[in-house]
């Protein structure tokens, strides 16, 4: 398993399509700031639109995947819209989707709308930048919107949430790795990714939390002086090794109190801590709560 699978898991991301949008002429929808922990995406299939996000206004086509992380406040608008009050969206729900016109027999846009669901604590969206959006065509990327449209079309009474969802949180991977592949960072988790010596680190960290890892050792294995290793890795991350070796641990006990039944002496044990007691003040640091109160609160919200 590589590092961004690592990360991906850590993160423990669910996806969603949730809304088919069908608008013709002109039309606005306001998208209100998404709950914490979530991200919000769009996928334009047909026509063209603006979104207006923190003041800044993006011109979008068919094709164009346009990905908030942070669940910012945006409206999307046809790009005839003017202050003039359009047609009212209409929402309903049809089928797999709620389904959003306004109202006319034909349209010259569609769209759906999705979310991402993270854990709290995740690493890996800390890579993103606030805003991101590119093209799909001439990607795998292109095949999944044919999947959704397929299934947004369909008629089949089996297994469509299921195969939604999952193709969503596969969408989800997709956009990392192309972020990845066509960007550079200086600075922040991606940097420390891009860094040979510092990546092995890194992965090392991912694959074996529960070891006992102290500067020296991580150094050594980086194959830098621990002084070298220390500086580098906290200017390009701007947090120590320490913590973040915290922070993986923390994302690792979340994971396992939300997907076993394993006890919190035993998981404080496998994510590297030898004190239950220890264990449960970091986790309450990181979450707000004990890992007890946790471990219910995930049973009640499944």
């Amino acid at each position: 398993m590589d590092i961004l699978d690592h990360l991906i898991e850590l993160a423990q991301i669910k996806g969603e399509i949730h809304t088919h949008c069908l608008f013709q002429g002109e039309w606005q929808s306001v998208q209100p700031s998404a709950a914490q922990n979530m991200g919000v995406f769009h996928i334009i299939v047909l026509g063209e639109c603006e979104v207006i996000v923190n003041k800044e206004k993006i011109f979008l086509k068919a094709g164009d995947i346009f990905f908030l992380p942070e669940g910012d406040l945006h409206y999307i608008q046809s790009r005839q819209f003017a202050e003039k009050t359009p047609a009212s969206i209409e929402k309903r729900e049809n089928g797999l989707f709620q389904r959003a016109s306004n109202g006319l027999d034909k349209s010259d846009f569609e769209m759906f709308c999705g979310a991402f669901y993270y854990d709290k604590q995740s690493i890996l969206f800390k890579i993103l930048p606030h805003i991101l959006h590119f093209s799909i065509y001439q990607t795998p990327i292109e095949q999944l919107m044919a999947l959704f449209r397929f299934e947004a079309e369909g008629d089949t009474q089996f297994a469509g949430r299921s195969i939604i969802n999952a193709l969503s949180s596969v969408l989800f991977s997709y956009i990392l790795r192309d972020y990845i592949e066509k960007h550079e960072s200086k600075m922040g988790l991606l940097a420390v990714l891009q860094d040979k010596r510092l990546s092995v680190a890194v992965r090392t960290i991912l694959q074996q939390p529960e070891q006992n890892w102290n500067m020296g050792n991580l150094a050594k294995i980086a194959n830098m002086s621990r002084a070298n290793f220390i500086r580098v890795f906290q200017k390009k991350m701007a947090i120590t090794p320490g913590k973040f070796l915290a922070q993986v641990r923390m994302q690792q006990a979340s994971m396992l109190l939300k997907t076993t039944q394993k006890n919190i002496l035993t998981i404080a044990l496998e994510i590297g801590y030898q004190s239950e007691a220890y264990f449960s003040r970091v986790f309450k640091q990181y979450y707000g709560i004990s890992p007890n109160q946790y471990r219910k609160q995930g049973e009640t919200n499944g």
